[in-house]
């Protein structure tokens, strides 16, 4: 056997496996046809491409070597050792032979009702058709596992009890129909292996980079190195060519590797400098901070030039996109997957399937996710037509939503083409056009998924759906966003071939099977990006930087979690049980990252290592995020080195980036008053008269006074699925006028009528309102029993009286300085009883009297009545805080002044409880102290409203419980509750 030849991981392997080809004990000269160069990954052979075109001492032109990576390379061998044309079985079709084993199995018991249902056998055959192609990969041959009752879910127990009669079965089943697996290629080479030299005679084989290769890899490179076929090296501690018991730890697998093969290994090439790397450790507080001193490392002047010799490592690729916007160069190369679960068209087909799954019938859908899927970017920027955009009919579609029902039949909406907005369409459009390829693109991705029966009808549906987002000439679109057109590729050349071309694609099968295969798929697809040409920055995975070697290595996020990272969870064989089959545990798998790591470490001349503490880690177990034990390796090694415990900011190699911790800048709460305001203000008060909730408006906060009486801003138009409020009131208004309107003037104990007329027509007036037929069923239950509960409080609650006026308008005109001012309102009801008038407003919310004390307050009065502009800023709030609304006392003043009578009292009527009266004025309160509050404190309150509306410079912000329902709240600034989501 030919000697292990080992580069030094101080060195660059590519570089120095130029030489071995180049020179006396490779091939030589310019022609290296009959070289054959083996990695273990893709990556290598384009930099050993690069290496041989740029190498100055190389004659041109050459020759180049094959070169092919492991994954490639048995499936070829298998092809050459065995001619007769195999299928590869995609992973549907493996599905579908593991589920026909498994009900072949004799005597199945609990397993007959899996493989019976293919809802409950698909997720279990995904992992199991997993496990058999690692069993392959490895050259393991399963046994089967007994006794995990109460260690693993029942259903894995009850497949792991049967694995070898399930893996044999499954053989067989491959084997009728001629397929084969990337697995069982391996393993059908493995088994071969004695037949490899004289297939591969004549050629120079070298394998190249291997460090814990599979089982069947195992098989194939020690047949070819013992038959001195193939050159084996490595990548590794030079160590290993002198002592391999003082090889690095990291190392271990390749000095049990030298032991297992009885062989000896060489250094390849002159050794090294013995200089170790210059290490920082950059300490954040989350991935923003680290990203921003990667940022400051990568944009630093001296290290500006050195960017084509820099790698940005990434252990979680889902961190890739954070990484590109933030890195301060556009030249950056890529090489790794991403997920296409963190793309924009997995948001798009999730909402294509949420449709379907939430729809109460064929064309009738959910209204929040027909919004959701005509708001995704790429529905909005559907251009059927060169120049005819659809996005104006879309946000037209979406008003006509919002002022609907909770169920929307989008392909049955037919506005007037002449009624549309101006600017809705380009003005050379056609609108019957427009609507009708509008309809076309609506159907791809809500008709098409109607009704599927298959996997191949999901998969033409999403066909269709990719053809409607590029429709013909909207190539050069997509142009602008490559990575979206990647996951776009993916879908239609990836997915969509395996649904429809596997062996159960034809199956039937309902829309949950067919959702819940379709989302396992695209949640393991990972999009690919092109790492073509070499240049410019490197952003590289960790498994993707093997075998390469870069001046500056900057690895992100070097967590525990990360690096090594946490086994993946795995309900059918977990890793304490992989052990048990000869697979790879979570403790092998650390090994591998540990080699990967130190390798790109001992070869970098300047390391800089981002980490995150303190934040909860992932998984069900997670806790505080910690750095890698690689990391806590180097940073000990430095700390030998120093003599002393390294800290942060120590000037060491430590940085710690804390959060800047600032005073909060004082808002400016408010806005001034220009000159078109005060315009549009005094417009206001002299040409509209001003009802009682208007000027509550500006009690309770000025700000949103201006923005909802004096600016065109309004709440946006949404479906109330829990019942509109305002509709429900005025409901409730016009039920109990109509019910009192026959004993008015009349002396009347309400408490002993018959509720039932009233309950039958709230009910009656309920079931016929609009907002009510869009509340879900259970609501719908749930309000009409309520009300007419509350209804009949009511009733129980209410004194003998005389109903004297309903629903009565009532106006009047209040001097304030020179100014006239109309006050005009609506008197719900007004009861003549024994001791005087009583003013009633009926009340479906939540109310808070005021206390008896804010009528006594001489000095909040005296307060009021001094106030001038820019003195006494908390007048205001003080005011608000004691009366908590001038709603119901000014409707007692207007009554007084339009019929000259002075109520004796005002009472809310607290429907929303127990319909009892919430009088304003208590019993403590003698009758002078009433008739002064409402004839002399209720103007001088009005008046100062209408005082500070003129007078005062700015509308200030009044933070209180109505912020979180407040409209306006985006443009407060004022810290506090947000406005909650409406729709």
């Amino acid at each position: 056997m030919k000697p292990i030849l080992v580069a030094d991981w101080r060195a660059d392997c590519i570089a120095a496996l130029a030489d071995l080809l180049l020179g006396p004990n490779g091939p030589g000269g310019a022609d290296l046809r009959r070289c054959l160069v083996v990695f273990p990954h893709r990556r290598p052979a384009r930099h050993l491409m690069h290496h041989l075109a740029t190498r100055a001492d190389v004659p041109k032109p050459l020759f180049l070597p094959r070169m092919t990576a492991v994954d490639q390379w048995l499936p070829a061998l298998a092809r050459e050792l065995d001619p007769a044309p195999l299928r590869t079985a995609g992973l549907l079709d493996r599905v579908g032979l593991l589920r026909e084993a498994v009900a072949a199995l004799p005597r199945p018991g609990p397993l007959r009702a899996l493989a019976a249902a293919p809802e409950r056998f698909f997720p279990w055959g995904r992992h199991l058709a997993g496990l058999m192609e690692e069993l392959l990969r490895h050259g393991a041959t399963p046994q089967d596992l007994h006794h995990l009752q109460g260690e693993v879910h029942d259903t894995a127990a009850a497949l792991l009890e049967r694995l070898r009669a399930i893996h044999d079965g499954y053989l067989r089943a491959l084997d009728a129909r001629g397929w084969t697996t990337p697995g069982l290629d391996a393993a059908r080479v493995a088994r071969r292996a004695d037949e490899l030299p004289a297939l591969l005679a004549g050629w120079q084989v070298f394998l190249v980079g291997f460090h814990a290769p599979t089982g069947t890899e195992m098989a194939v490179l020690r047949a070819l190195a013992e038959a001195e076929t193939a050159q084996v090296v490595w990548h590794s501690d030079p160590a290993l060519a002198r002592n391999p018991a003082r090889a690095h730890w990291a190392c271990r697998e390749h000095a049990r590797w030298l032991a297992d093969w009885h062989a000896r290994a060489e250094p390849l090439g002159p050794a090294a400098q013995d200089t170790a790397p210059a290490v920082r450790f950059h300490e954040g507080f989350d991935l923003h901070s680290q990203l921003g001193a990667l940022r400051a490392v990568l944009a630093d002047p001296g290290a500006r030039q050195g960017h084509g010799d820099t790698a940005v490592i990434l252990p979680d690729t889902g961190a890739l996109m954070p990484v590109l916007h933030h890195l301060p160069v556009k030249d950056v190369n890529i090489s790794m997957g991403y997920p296409l679960a963190r793309s924009s068209l997995l948001r798009l087909v999730e909402t294509v399937l949420r449709l379907q799954e939430t729809s109460p019938g064929p064309g009738r859908y959910a209204w929040r996710e027909v919004v959701a899927l005509i708001r995704h970017p790429y529905v909005k920027m559907l251009e059927p037509r060169p120049g005819l955009p659809l996005r104006g009919l879309l946000r037209e579609m979406e008003r006509a939503i919002r002022r609907g029902g909770t169920v929307f039949a989008p392909l049955d909406w037919a506005p007037d083409p002449a009624a549309l907005p101006e600017g809705t369409l380009p003005p050379e459009a056609d609108p019957e056009q427009a609507l009708a390829l509008l309809r076309e693109a609506l159907e791809a991705c809500l008709t098409a998924f109607e009704g599927l029966g298959s996997l191949e009808a999901l998969g033409r549906a999403l066909l269709g759906l990719a053809r409607a987002l590029v429709p013909e000439g909207g190539e050069q679109t997509w142009h602008r966003f490559p990575v979206d057109a990647e996951c776009l590729y993916r879908l239609t050349a990836v997915v969509v071939p395996a649904l429809t071309d596997s062996h159960i694609s034809r199956d039937p099968a309902g829309q949950g099977v067919l959702f819940s295969i379709l989302r396992q798929m695209l949640a393991a697809e990972r999009v690919p990006f092109e790492a073509e040409p070499l240049t410019g920055l490197q952003v590289l995975g960790m498994l993707e930087s093997r075998l390469l070697r870069f001046a500056r290595v900057c690895v992100l996020d070097a967590t525990e979690e990360h690096l090594p990272g946490s086994p993946a969870h795995d309900p059918l064989l977990p890793d304490p049980l992989r052990a048990l089959l000869g697979l790879p545990d979570a403790r092998q798998r650390a090994q591998v990252a540990a080699h990967n790591f130190h390798r790109l470490v001992a070869g970098a001349r300047e390391v800089h290592l981002f980490y995150h503490t303190g934040v909860s880690g992932s998984g069900p177990l997670g806790g505080r995020s910690v750095r890698s034990r690689f990391v806590e390796q180097l940073l000990w090694e430095e700390e030998k080195r120093l003599g002393r415990i390294v800290r942060g900011n120590d000037g060491g190699p430590l940085d710690t980036l804390a959060l800047p911790v600032r005073p909060l800048p004082r808002p400016t709460p408010g806005l001034a008053k220009t000159p078109a305001i005060h315009a549009r203000l005094q417009r206001l008060l002299t040409t509209r008269a001003l009802s009682p909730s208007l000027l509550d408006d500006y009690l309770a906060c000025p700000l949103r006074f201006f923005h909802k009486r004096l600016t065109p801003l309004r709440e946006p138009d949404t479906v109330s699925e829990d019942g509109d409020h305002r509709e429900l009131g005025t409901l409730v208004h016009a039920v109990l006028k109509d019910f009192l309107a026959p004993l008015r003037e009349r002396r009347t104990n309400l408490a002993a009528l018959d509720p039932a007329p009233l309950l039958d027509e709230f009910s009656a007036r309920l079931e016929a309102a609009p907002f009510f037929r869009q509340m879900p069923y259970d609501l719908r239950l749930g309000l009409r029993a309520v009300g007419r509960e509350r209804l009949r409080r009511f009733l129980a609650s209410s004194p003998e009286t005389t109903v004297v006026l309903l629903e009565h308008p009532v106006q009047a005109a209040l001097a304030v300085d020179a100014l006239d001012v109309r006050l005009e309102g609506t008197l719900d009801r007004v009861d003549r009883r024994p001791g005087g008038d009583v003013v009633l407003d009926y009340k479906t919310g939540a109310l808070a009297p005021p206390p008896l004390s804010a009528w006594r307050d001489e000095a909040l009065w005296e307060r009021v009545e001094a106030w001038e502009p820019g003195r006494d800023p908390g007048l205001l709030a003080d005011l608000h805080a004691a009366l908590r609304g001038v709603q119901l006392p000014l409707y007692g003043w207007l009554y007084w002044q339009t019929t000259d009578i002075l109520p004796a009292n005002a009472a809310w009527v607290e429907l929303r409880d127990s319909g009892a009266e919430k009088p304003l004025f208590g019993e403590r309160m003698v009758p002078h102290e009433r008739e002064t509050a409402l004839t002399e404190l209720t103007p001088l309150a009005v008046r100062l409203l209408v005082r500070h509306m003129r007078e005062d410079e700015r509308f200030e912000a009044a933070p209180g419980p109505h912020c979180a329902w407040c409209p306006f709240g985006f443009s407060c600034p004022l810290p506090g509750p947000r406005p909650r989501a409406r729709g």
